[in-house]
This record gives structure tokens, C-alpha cells and sequence, in this order.
């Protein structure tokens, strides 16, 4: 059917419904929910020995514990609330969450924390029994709390516990840096992932080498959402591990194909866990977020090596490049404040007509570093290194602009 093929491709359904178009000549009823092909376009393909694509990297054999899961499913009915983004995974997906876990980081002896379960997780390493020390439910959904404590009860699963959690409120003080993997699928937003990633790293406290599995899901014809999550986790210095494309699929959620990625992350010494809780509210689809009303800005930052002391001395001469800088990309300066430290080092703060450039030197160090904040768009950007070779001398430069 049209779902089955969202699932097992993770493209989204109006991409599947104009592929079905494009091919509706070879089908046997082009509008049917299911996909027939004529006889002869099948035996045609057929001939061609086309070697199927493979649309995830992991994929795992179907087990028992799939057909104990539809069981229970089919037990304890639940709905999915869209209120709370819910789309329930399939019962292999469920499975395969918590088999690779135990594949890739193995449970026995670990607390680990379920952001968020309306996948069954808990219910899924619990019948695999693992010898985990701890699993804890953290959710907003009671009924779905109260449907897994009776699960839980029934089937005799052991250290299994749930708690109410709106994870738009602080935890409980109890719950911080307690917990050794954290599995988080989130609102497939940018505030929902960080707000999951705040406290995932909340449960996990300052320590490396600890593990969270994000799932993130998106359309493949929107990479720059994509983009931005890859940016925020670098903003936390989490390590990606593995990335599995499609690795999960879902019943409904067909305008993202189904699907979504899971992302293996890693916590190291430098990772920056959160020590004030940002409010963040809008986590939502169906909300809109405060992070696309910001103003248009550019900010660059540039670090130069091996300058000449002579030119990090000379006030002159650094007043005569930067002002070349600002004349070649069109940085209109309103003002211009120069200081001089103890030892030789000297500071620049440029007021701009755009907003504002600050240069610092480190002579003893050979070393110069620009911050550029501007609110209208930057000329020439692809010549910022052969500008800054020119007036600066050195070919050791490293650019970056900051999201």
C-alpha cells in the first residue's frame, strides 16, 4: 500500500504521490491505496535484475519478541495524541530500538532514561532482560504511565519505573546525574529537540562517555532543518557516533516519510551540560516557534596566525588594514575606539553603520582576532582569506561564521 511504501522508503507521501504519477501508465489502478503494476511493466523490470536499494543501513530480522509487542498492543489499546506529537512507531521498530542498544552499548548494570515512551521501550527491554539496573519513564502522557505500569505488573517486569514529566519544567533534583544512556524522541522541532537534549544531558550530568540515542526525524526536501540539528549538537560538544538514516518507522507522520534517523551521541569532558534552565515553550508542530522571528544577522569570526609583530605593533598600519577590510566588503564605520593593554596588545571596536567589528592583537603571540556582528548582508564574502592574507601577511587563517 501507499503507507507501506512511506515506511519502507521514508520519502515523503506527496514525493510517493508524484513518483506514482510519473508511473501511472505502468500501474494497474494509478489512484488504488495499493501500488499493482501491469504484468508486462513487472516482467519488464524483472529482466532488468535491478539490485533493490537500501534505504536504511541496519535493519533487523523480525523476532518474537515483534509478534509478544503486537499482542500487547492489541491489549492495551492506546491512541496517539497529536496534541503531544505523538506517532507510535511499528512494533519491529520498537524492537530494533532496544536491540541496538543492547548491540551498540550493551544494559547490563546501566540506569538508563526514557524521554518520552509512547514506542513501548521500556516494555521492549524489559522482555529482553538485560540485567539494567534502572529503566525510568519520564513522560508527559499519564495515560500512557498509567498503561505501562500495568504492562509492567503484568508481565512481571522488573526495575521498570514511570513518572509524570512536562520536560518544559525543571526536574526533579532527584533525577539529576543519575542515569548512564538516555533515549530521547522528540517533537521533531528545533526547540523540542533542544529542550530534550537540556534535560537529557540534565540526567546524565558532567560526565563523558555517556550515551544518548536521539531520534530526529525530517524531510529529505528540507536538509537545512537538518542542518540546524547537526549545528546544535555541536553547540553541546556531543560526539556523533553513528548516524543510521530511516532507522525507525512509524504508523502515520507520512509527511516525513514515516521515518526518522537515529543519531548515536556521546558526551565527552568538554560537553556543556545546561546549569540554567532555559524557558523554552513552543516545542510543538503545531505550535509556532519564537526561533524564526529573529532579526537577519551575520557573525563571523576570524583567527590569524603568525602576523608579523612588527604590523600587531603598529597602530598605524593596523588602523590602514582594517580600514582597507572595512572599505572592501562595505562595513560602513560610524566610530572608532582604539585601546592599548600593558603588554603591547591592542583593541579595536568599530561601531558600524550595520553593527559592530571588535579586533584584538596578541604581538608576543603573532595572533589577531576579529569578531564581525553585522545586520545587512556582508559583500564579498569569498574573498574575506585573500583579503586577509593581503593586509594581514600570513596564509594561517581560520574563518568561521556562527549560527
Amino acid at each position: 500500500t501507499n503507507s507501506d511504501l512511506i515506511r519502507k522508503t521514508g520519502l515523503p507521501k506527496e514525493t510517493l504521490k508524484r513518483f506514482k504519477s510519473s508511473i501511472s501508465n505502468s500501474l494497474k489502478e494509478p489512484n488504488s491505496e495499493e501500488i499493482l503494476l501491469k504484468l508486462e511493466f513487472s516482467s519488464f523490470l524483472n529482466e532488468l535484475s535491478i539490485h533493490p536499494y537500501k534505504w536504511t543501513l541496519i535493519e533487523y530480522p523480525e523476532s518474537s519478541l515483534v509478534k509478544e509487542l503486537k499482542e500487547i498492543r492489541g491489549t492495551y489499546f492506546l491512541e496517539p495524541k497529536r496534541e503531544y506529537d505523538q506517532f507510535f512507531a511499528t512494533e519491529e521498530t520498537s524492537v530494533a530500538k532496544g536491540q541496538i542498544i543492547k548491540d551498540k552499548s550493551g544494559l547490563k548494570g546501566k540506569r538508563v532514561a526514557l524521554l518520552g515512551d509512547d514506542d513501548l521501550l521500556s516494555v521492549v527491554l524489559g522482555l529482553m532482560g538485560d540485567a539494567y539496573e534502572q529503566i525510568t519513564v519520564l513522560d508527559i502522557d499519564k495515560d500512557l504511565l498509567k498503561t505501562i505500569d500495568s504492562i509492567v505488573a503484568d508481565k512481571k517486569l522488573s526495575n521498570i519505573r514511570t513518572e509524570y514529566l512536562d520536560a518544559r519544567k525543571p526536574l526533579r533534583p532527584e533525577l539529576l546525574s543519575r542515569t548512564d544512556l538516555v533515549v530521547i524522541d522528540p517533537p521533531y522541532t528545533y526547540n523540542g529537540v533542544k529542550l530534550f537534549l537540556n534535560q537529557g544531558l540534565s540526567l546524565i550530568g558532567n560526565v563523558s562517555n555517556k550515551e544518548i540515542y536521539l531520534y530526529y526525524g525530517n524531510s529529505f526536501k528540507s536538509p537545512e532543518k537538518t542542518l540546524q540539528i547537526q549545528e546544535l549538537l555541536s553547540t553541546y560538544n556531543l560526539l556523533i557516533k553513528d548516524k543510521i538514516e530511516n532507522f525507525a518507522k512509524y504508523y502515520g507522520a507520512e509527511s516525513i516519510g514515516s521515518a526518522s534517523s537515529l543519531y548515536i551521541l556521546q558526551t565527552l569532558s568538554s560537553t556543556k551540560i545546561p546549569t540554567v534552565n532555559e524557558k523554552i515553550t513552543d516545542i510543538y508542530t503545531h505550535q509556532t516557534s519564537h526561533t524564526g522571528k529573529f532579526p537577519y544577522v551575520e557573525h563571523y569570526v576570524f583567527k590569524l596566525y603568525d602576523v608579523p609583530q612588527q604590523l600587531l605593533k603598529s597602530k598605524s598600519q593596523l588602523q590602514q588594514a582594517l580600514g582597507k577590510f572595512c572599505q572592501w566588503h562595505k562595513l560602513r564605520v560610524i566610530n572608532t575606539e582604539i585601546t592599548r593593554f600593558p603588554g603591547g596588545g591592542l583593541t579595536f571596536n568599530y561601531t558600524l553603520a550595520s553593527s559592530n567589528l571588535t579586533v584584538h592583537t596578541w604581538p608576543e603571540l603573532g595572533a589577531l582576532h576579529f569578531v564581525l556582528v553585522t545586520c545587512a548582508q556582508v559583500s564579498k564574502t569569498e574573498k574575506f582569506y585573500e583579503n586577509l592574507h593581503l593586509l594581514f601577511k600570513t596564509e594561517k587563517i581560520t574563518i568561521a561564521k556562527i549560527e
